[in-house]
């Protein structure tokens, strides 16, 4: 599985260094390139972004506070050719921060650290990954494999499983927060459902493996198709 890879960066040389980088190195997938922190975060709601190569200083906002205002941020090298940055930057984690004129050989390097970051996500080291809820005071281990779907209902959030429903007191928003990788996606505003669980989606419903049916509100399909479809399409017939 490659890596995939969007540059932000507002000068147009340094577009060209970091793409050519990026396509000299067989791990990496380069899915776009923007100017902007604004071209970014559109590029971000299309497409499936694993690795993201950022410089500091852009003409919309910072670098910095672009990540820290993304809720699910991917591995994130920074690019700049101010070093006084430095500090500021682990203040988000990132990858790594490399300052330009950039030396291929370090960015090799961070491109190893992004790969052994990506290996060691939940579900990668042998454990599956799983989250709690309490129910009658008793906490209750569910297994990401296991959930089908989960369905927003006023105050709670139901849970569907291969064997069984729960229904704890939490919105669907902060349930999204707290699930780990991308093993979910949000396809409604009431509606997660599991990656695995789909069978087909067509332009207003996704069937699920179960037989559920679950609508797509008009604001996820852009995410749905970014997300899901695109680079896994291998045939279209009408």
């Amino acid at each position: 599985m490659k890596i995939n890879t969007l540059i932000i960066d507002d000068d147009a040389d340094w577009q060209k260094i970091l793409t050519k980088f990026v396509q000299m190195n067989p791990l990496l997938e380069l899915v776009g390139t923007c100017g902007s922190a604004m071209e970014g975060y559109a590029k971000m709601a299309e497409l499936e972004v694993d690795l993201l190569i950022c410089d500091i200083e852009l003409p919309d906002m910072s670098g910095l506070a672009f990540v820290k205002s993304i809720r699910f941020a991917p591995c994130v090298i920074f690019v700049t050719a101010h070093r006084d940055y430095a500090l500021d930057c682990y203040d988000v984690s990132p990858i790594d921060f490399l300052l330009k004129p950039l030396d291929l050989n370090r960015f090799l390097q961070s491109i190893e650290k992004v790969r052994q970051r990506l290996s060691v996500l939940p579900g990668a080291a042998g454990v599956e990954p799983y989250f709690f809820i309490r129910e009658n005071h008793i906490y209750v281990q569910i297994a990401y494999k296991d959930v089908l779907y989960m369905k927003a209902q006023d105050n709670f959030l139901e849970i569907v499983t291969n064997r069984q429903s729960y229904l704890p007191i939490m919105s669907i928003s902060k349930m999204e927060e707290q699930l780990k990788g991308d093993v979910f996606l949000r396809v409604h505003r009431s509606y997660m459902v599991h990656r695995e669980a789909i069978q087909s989606i067509a332009k207003n419903d996704i069937v699920l493996t179960s037989g559920a049916i679950i609508p797509i509100g008009d604001q996820y399909r852009t995410q749905i198709s970014g997300k899901h479809i695109n680079g896994y399409l291998v045939s279209r017939n009408g």
